[in-house]
């Protein structure tokens, strides 16, 4: 699979306002990080997203945006209590997306399913021959006032935006027995689970394949899988192939840590001279 132009990329899902240690609301969510990553790679991106009239539009440069009306964004805190890792509260939750409200006639190379929490009931209705789900959103749970947990019916729940052929991307910190989930989803479509700094596992039919990590220096994980998705999503529409794609992928991702928020995101040359360095442990 080849493209001669830039790869169109149409990515669905809820930006969010993240709570800054200033106590002002920024920009933030996997939607809107996967569309200015895919778009700091070269591609041309169209975001499908709920946005409030008081949301930062500063946050969509590079990105087509297709806006559609909310009362307001998804709203979370996030801490890091010593020794627990990173705890994510819920301040305001956000409003569906239905299929009937993705504007018609888009049309794709790869289309990214990107839910921040349970907006999507399934996957958009759009047609391209690449179709990618993120599906950390899918696999959590919160109320406004509580913490994000782990969605119990994380299952069926990831079944239901998973397409058939689709590849799903998933974090290991995302689900009780990662390795039991991706190989059951794996029936469905390849699944990949990111592992930070040990890689990345790629899950088909129940088989796996260990992908490994570039070297790093971790400066801010913010949004590194969501650029993880928006480059294996691009790479799979130049290329066709899974592996070679997730090790772009995994490129990506070691390079968004070193980084921090939305205005500092790995060119396509980055990204293509870390893959000819090689991974860590190649």
């Amino acid at each position: 699979m080849s493209t001669t132009s830039a790869p169109r990329i149409v990515i669905v899902g809820n930006v969010t306002q993240d709570l800054a240690p200033g106590g002002a609301w920024t920009p933030g969510g996997p939607a809107l990080y996967g569309a200015r990553a895919a778009a700091a790679l070269g591609a041309d991106v169209t975001l499908v997203s709920r946005v409030p009239a008081d949301y930062d539009r500063s946050a969509f440069e590079g990105v087509t945006l297709k806006e559609l009306p909310a009362g307001g964004a998804p709203r979370f805190e996030n801490s890091y209590p010593t020794g627990s890792g990173r705890r994510q509260t819920l301040h305001q939750a956000g409003e569906p997306i239905a299929s009937g409200d993705v504007p018609a006639g888009l049309e794709a190379d790869a289309v990214i399913a990107a839910p921040v929490l349970d907006e999507l009931a399934e996957f958009p209705p759009i047609e391209a021959p690449v179709r990618v789900v993120a599906l950390q959103g899918a696999l959590r749970w919160g109320m406004p006032g509580r913490a994000i947990k782990r969605a119990p019916y994380a299952p069926s729940r990831a079944q239901a935006v998973q397409p058939r052929d689709a590849v799903a991307v998933f974090s290991d910190e995302d689900a009780d027995d990662p390795p039991g989930l991706a190989g059951g989803l794996s029936r469905r479509g390849p699944v990949v689970v990111t592992r930070g700094s040990r890689g990345a596992w790629l899950y088909r039919n129940g088989s796996r394949s260990v992908l490994p990590a570039f070297s790093t220096n971790v400066r801010d994980v913010t949004g590194a899988g969501d650029g993880f998705v928006a480059a294996l999503a691009l790479r799979l529409v130049e290329t066709g192939d899974l592996f070679e794609s997730c090790t772009f992928a995994n490129a990506m991702g070691s390079l968004m840590v070193e980084r921090s928020g939305l205005a500092e995101m790995p060119s396509r040359e980055d990204v293509d001279s870390r893959v000819r360095r090689g991974a860590a442990n190649a």
